[in-house]
């Protein structure tokens, strides 16, 4: 694959999963150029599919923007986004202790953000994800650990990649996994996943790629018998786990991480915009020892990390318990919107799905593919290629606000009964 390519899939996951929503600016050129160490005439190649493909659209002067496919606008409170609505976010409340830290702060409101983020909000952070607050760097994205941990082990050698079928589709095409690993129940087949690292070649870092706690798309949850045999097995065999933390925090019923079971093996993060505002882009990042020197190096060459103001106003945003607050708001909104959902899919035939599953996605699996233009799901071919991932999609039922959430439900039952018309 050519590096203009590479750079297409990934400009192009980004746009179909909701990491960069429609309307929104995407990186520069320049920026592509310097984020995979190429010339602009190659980034310029990788924009020109993104435009050819009706993803991205250029306007002079400003730079390139991003469309949805076919439409070439998603409507307000599609459900094919993977994220939190703007519109839970408690703004009143937050607006006075924006004020308060513009007042209070001044000295450091609008100085350079230190390289591992502002000491406060890692303490909150450490806190709230009971993390060493030593082993956290605060980052612009989660998507800026994904790219690190490429090219923490891409240095070296091109790493062996297992990754879950289905998957999220950004690190699909960041790692190009060797190897899939199906879900099952209570989680991956430990038996699998060690006949995997035996048979593959010793040579080179080994990582496995994995959503364990409400995996997006499924919304599955890892046993804890499942997570410990994996972590057994990691440590066995020197696989190093990273950790995509995706929705834990929203359920009390979420098991030990790997972070807790195998802290030496694995790298753990987080994006903080699913649980607050699709515009807060703020990531976390835990790692052990033996490399967080390394990638502290490479987050300060690439991106200093959020604004300081933004790092000093969430520090206050989870410190006062409003972030709780809004967090609870949402899970009771999710239980409910969960309801109407499955009445929904339930007047449909050949359709099915976990009803143990949880998070703000509902994965659900029909009896054949559904053929329908522009859909307002995201479509199971994004996040694998097994059959019954193609036949499968993923509705994000907080992705829409709660003034656009009927319309948003029935542009959904519209779209059933054309793919699914009820028996």
């Amino acid at each position: 694959m050519h590096l203009y390519e590479r750079i297409y899939l990934d400009l192009r996951r980004l746009v179909e999963e909701g990491e960069v929503r429609p309307g929104d600016r995407l990186p520069s050129i320049r920026e592509a150029a310097r984020k995979y160490g190429c010339n602009k005439l190659t980034a310029q190649k990788a924009y020109d599919l993104l435009s050819g493909a009706g993803l991205a659209e250029n306007r002079v002067g400003a730079g390139s923007f991003a469309r949805s496919s076919g439409s070439g606008a998603l409507r307000e409170g599609e459900l094919a986004v993977s994220a939190l609505s703007e519109d839970f976010f408690p703004y009143e409340e937050a607006g006075g202790l924006l004020a308060e830290t513009l007042a209070s702060e001044r000295g450091r409101v609008f100085s350079a953000p230190p390289v591992r983020g502002a000491p406060g909000l890692r303490e909150s952070l450490a806190s709230l994800y009971r993390l060493p607050e030593e082993s956290l760097l605060v980052l612009p994205g989660a998507q800026q650990g994904l790219e690190l941990c490429r090219r923490l082990f891409g240095d070296r050698a091109r790493p062996v990649v297992l990754a879950e079928e289905p998957t999220y589709p950004a690190a699909l095409a960041l790692f190009r996994p060797a190897g899939f690993i199906a879900l099952g129940p209570e989680g991956p087949d430990p038996e699998e996943f060690e006949r995997f690292w035996r048979e593959v070649p010793a040579s080179g870092p080994r990582l496995f790629y994995t959503v364990p706690d409400l995996h997006n798309p499924t919304g599955l949850r890892y046993s804890r018998e499942c997570k410990r045999a994996l972590a057994d097995c990691a440590r066995r065999r020197e696989v190093w786990i990273l950790e995509d933390d995706y929705l834990s925090e929203t359920d009390s019923a979420s098991t030990p991480r790997f972070a807790d079971l195998v802290p030496e093996r694995t790298i753990w993060i987080k994006s903080l915009s699913k649980t607050t505002a699709p515009g807060i882009r703020v990531g976390l990042m835990s790692a052990p020892e033996s490399v967080f020197p390394r990638l502290e190096t490479l987050k300060a060459e690439t991106d200093p990390g959020p604004a300081t103001w933004l790092q000093l106003f969430l520090d206050r945003f989870y410190r006062s318990g409003l972030y709780g607050r809004h967090l609870a708001s949402c899970i009771a909104a999710a239980a409910a919107r969960r309801v109407e959902l499955e009445r929904t899919l339930a007047r449909h035939p050949g359709l099915s799905w976990n009803r143990r599953a949880s998070g703000w996605n509902l994965w659900v699996t029909a009896d054949r593919e559904p053929v329908i233009d522009a859909p307002p799901w995201a479509e199971g071919k994004h996040f694998g290629s097994s059959q019954s991932t193609r036949r499968s999609f993923r509705v994000s039922f907080l992705s829409a606000g709660p003034s656009a959430w009927p319309a948003a439900l029935g542009r959904l039952e519209s779209a059933l009964a054309s793919a699914f018309p009820p028996g």
